[in-house]
């Protein structure tokens, strides 16, 4: 029985999309991965074998299932039509076997019987002929963009380093045209005259014609000659309007303008000519300005001629020769301004005037910077003559009044004033110092006459207080002013030293409490000498009061006294100086300030002074004399005398050395050596340890002075670190005493945080002799047994937070154990269980930090 295929009844699989095979590759390549990193060893056997085991499964559910087995027929019941259609089942019927296949069937069979079966076209599915081409367009498209990447990167780079080039040919030209002095002008036309000058102009030649050559050396020389005959005639004099207009001339203007139209010259003969053309009208303006400004002027304003002469004034000759007084050029324009004949010079002055008055309206301590720079720059702007005329009128106007001014707005206003005479110069706060102090001498010479509830000269007073105090001038022109006012006393007189007193008496007396004291002594003598009346003023007493809390340094019993503004405003003033700018301090007397309309004012540099130079000697001598007796009698001939006993043998250590032994206190000693103003911070150190040592007994004063110091600055405690390690490596040349009095101070100061306990590091604890042994027992012993046990634990607490100090903690340790705690039967009951209980708290603070 022929088997025939039946071809139609299944249709083919569909095939797979795109998007579908793009999807089952990449949950195979995510399932290949899983697979390979699922341990660090053998990835690519797992993935092979999992690959495998999946085409075993797919090959296994491939199998074809298993028809039901259909009701058998038997072969004389098939018609031939079903057999010709090849609707036969599989070979497991009983028909008979064929010993030939299909193939040879069909071969055999004639052509009239044979069957013919086609294939669905459409069931096939067939290869896009457009795929590949997509592909290839796709492939092109990506080198092209590739190339034009390419193409722009090398675009950059080439840019990139075309910049980078002619930054360094900029560099390098601008390195030539320094070397060449080119770049020191503006005008470009110069450094192109220049370089014609120079002989450069031959590179022309390579360039031009023959004909060119000669046409442009041709007019170079004609216009080199008529340079010439211009110099001639300008040297000797011979210009006139009649040889002016031929030069002038409109046709000649016409004729050049042809034969240059007939040149036809190159870029260089016109750079050239411009050069030439620009050379000529530089030296024509030059020799008019010379011309015109044949005179020079002086630092002084004055007129000099060409050979250093002075030129007088001609409104200065013809005064002399009317008669008429002289007036200097800046009254004659503010007269001229007054008298209304410059109308421009009197509407500057009101706008200058309406300018600085808005900034003293808005100045306060928060801008206080802002309006100060605005000033200085008003300085800058217009002449300083006006702005110091226009700024005392306002400062007149709003601090002396007839009413008391504000204190704080009188400090904004002077540390403004301070400000200007640091940075504009010391003439503007001479100008306002010599102004107020004429003011104040006018207000004294009338003093009797003016009335209590006038307070001009009370603002007047504060005004120069803190002028003082902003260190505008020195002390002893403020002395001169009390003493002027202590010499006429009265209940306004009063008023305004209780004033000075209550603002400044405390800085006077720091700044120099010798000059203080003689002030002191003679407002007292005035007081003594008063009348009864005055004396029962209740004013005066209460000044007398004020004046003894100054002396004491009794701040307290002054009313509403609070310098903490004062020296905020000081502070602030040293941060707006800029520049290592700094005041000047202006030491000038009252008498130079008086008379300085007649002697002229030493002071400001460049003025005139009119002083008799022959008085000048014998006053300095006088001076000097004076300054000497007042150097001897401050010091006492038995203190100098003990001085040099104590081997004080410089002036420094003497001067510390007697300080130290006249002081009241401490804080007396204190201020009266930080007023000498030394540098070497070690000579203090070593004269007060000296002087503890030398003591009979130990005196606490040494140690609160030099803990004064050292809490004053870092360089004094050093200081004395320093001379305490120098005592400690010397301890055998000391004596007993001295050693109980140096312990006495170190613990002290150990215990004031003065100085630290490693202070100590420098005893050697493996060859302690003696006296060593007896100095550490000895300062050991003070520091366990002091009453401030808190102070005790910080001192030791700030030991151990050091790392570096092992050794030394150990040390004290070690100290501790052995030779405190086994020799406890020399102190008392008390004292023995006191120590016993701190050095075995301490033992345990040192242990446990070096764990």
């Amino acid at each position: 029985m022929v088997k025939l295929k039946k071809t139609g009844a299944q249709p083919p699989k569909k095939p797979l999309s795109r998007k579908e095979l793009r999807k089952l590759k990449q949950e195979t390549k995510k399932n290949n991965k899983r697979i390979y990193h699922a341990d660090k060893v053998n990835g690519a056997q797992r993935v092979a074998e999992a690959a495998a085991a999946a085409a075993l499964a797919a090959s296994k559910t491939v199998k074809k299932k298993k028809k039901p087995k259909k009701k058998q027929l038997k072969p004389e019941e098939i018609s031939r039509e079903e057999l010709l259609a090849g609707e036969v089942d599989e070979d497991d019927d009983e028909s008979i076997g064929s010993d030939f296949s299909d193939a040879e069937v069909d071969a055999r069979l004639p052509a009239a019987r044979k069957v013919e079966i086609y294939d669905l076209v459409s069931k096939k599915p067939k290869k896009h002929a457009g795929i590949q081409r997509q592909d290839e367009v796709e492939v092109r498209n990506r080198e092209l963009r590739q190339q034009k990447e390419l193409l722009n990167k090398s675009r950059k780079q080439r840019m990139k380093q075309l910049k980078l080039e002619n930054e360094e040919e900029d560099k390098e030209i601008a390195k030539l045209e320094k070397k060449l002095k080119l770049n020191k002008t503006k005008d470009k036309n110069r450094s192109v005259r220049k370089m014609f000058n120079d002989g450069l102009d031959y590179l022309l030649d390579f360039v031009l014609d023959d004909e060119e050559e000669k046409q442009k050396w041709e007019e170079k020389q004609r216009r080199k000659k008529e340079l010439k005959e211009q110099q001639a005639k300008e040297e000797a004099g011979m210009w006139s309007d009649e040889e002016d207009e031929p030069m002038d001339m409109p046709g000649e203007d016409s004729e050049m303008e042809e034969d240059d139209a007939d040149d036809p010259l190159t870029d260089e003969d016109e750079v050239e000519e411009d050069a030439e053309d620009f050379e000529s009208n530089s030296e024509n303006e030059q020799d008019t300005v010379t011309k015109e400004t044949k005179y020079k002027e002086d630092i002084y304003g004055r007129r000099l001629d060409a050979e250093g002469n002075i030129v007088p004034d001609t409104a200065e000759v013809e005064a002399k020769v009317t008669g008429q007084k002289y007036i200097p050029p800046h009254q004659r324009a503010l007269l001229a301004a007054s008298e209304g004949s410059s109308a421009q010079q009197a509407e500057q002055l009101a706008r200058l005037q309406k300018q600085c008055k808005g900034l003293l309206n808005r100045l306060s301590e928060a801008n206080l910077h802002k309006i100060s720079s605005g000033i200085e720059t008003l300085y800058m702007k217009n002449s300083r003559y006006n702005m110091n005329e226009t700024l005392t009128r306002l400062m007149q106007e709003a601090l002396l009044g007839r009413s008391r001014a504000n204190e704080r707005m009188v400090q904004e206003h002077m540390v403004l004033l301070a400000f200007l005479h640091a940075h504009i110069g010391s003439e503007i706060g001479a100008h306002f110092l010599q102004t107020f102090v004429e003011q104040f001498d006018g207000f004294v010479k009338e003093i009797d006459t003016l009335e209590v509830e006038d307070k001009r000269l009370n603002n007047l007073v504060l005004v120069l207080c803190y002028m003082y105090i902003f260190k505008i001038y020195e002390q002893r022109l403020l002395l001169e002013l009390i003493a002027r006012l202590a010499g006429s006393l009265c209940e306004k007189s009063v008023e305004c030293l209780l004033l000075i007193f209550q603002t400044v008496g405390f800085r006077l007396r720091k700044d120099d409490p010798l000059a203080f004291k003689n002030m002191m002594q003679n407002v007292q003598s005035q007081i003594a000498s008063s009348p009864l009346e005055l004396k029962e003023n209740p004013r005066l007493r209460f000044m007398v009061d004020i004046l003894n809390a100054v002396k004491n340094n009794n701040m307290s019993k002054l009313p509403q006294y609070d310098p903490e503004l004062a020296e905020t405003l000081r502070k602030r003033l040293k941060g707006m100086l800029r520049n290592d700018r700094y005041v000047v301090t202006l030491n000038i007397t009252l008498e130079d300030l008086l008379r300085a309309d007649k002697l002229g004012k030493w002071w400001i540099v460049g003025s005139a002074w009119a002083g008799n130079l022959a008085e000048m000697g014998p006053a300095q001598a006088e001076q000097e004399k004076q300054q000497q007796q007042a150097r001897g009698e401050r010091y006492s001939e038995k203190l100098l005398q003990l001085a040099k006993k104590q081997h004080m043998n410089t002036a420094e250590r003497r001067s510390i050395f007697c300080i130290i032994m006249s002081a009241a206190d401490y804080v007396d000693a204190f201020e009266k050596i930080l007023h000498l103003s030394l540098k070497d911070q070690r000579t203090v150190a070593y004269v007060i340890i000296h002087c503890a040592l030398n003591e009979r007994h130990a005196n606490p004063y040494y140690a609160h002075l030099a803990l004064k110091f050292c809490q004053y600055n870092r360089k004094f405690q050093l200081a004395f670190q320093f001379a305490s390690w120098d005592r400690i490596n010397d301890i055998e040349s000391l004596s007993k005493i001295q050693i109980r009095n140096f312990a006495s101070f170190l613990q002290q100061l150990i215990l004031s945080s003065g100085l630290q306990l490693s202070v100590l590091k420098v005893v050697d604890f493996m060859q302690l002799h003696k006296l060593s042994f007896y100095f550490m027992r000895e300062i050991m012993t003070r520091l366990l047994l002091s009453s401030e046990e808190s102070q005790l634990y910080q001192a030791f607490e700030r030991v151990t937070k050091n790392s570096k100090l092992q050794q030394f903690k150990q040390s004290i340790r070690l100290f501790m154990q052995h030779f405190m705690l086994e020799k406890l039967e020399d102190h008392k009951e008390e004292q023995q269980q006191l120590l016993r209980q701190r050095i075995e708290h301490l033992d345990k603070l040192l242990a446990y930090v070096d764990l």
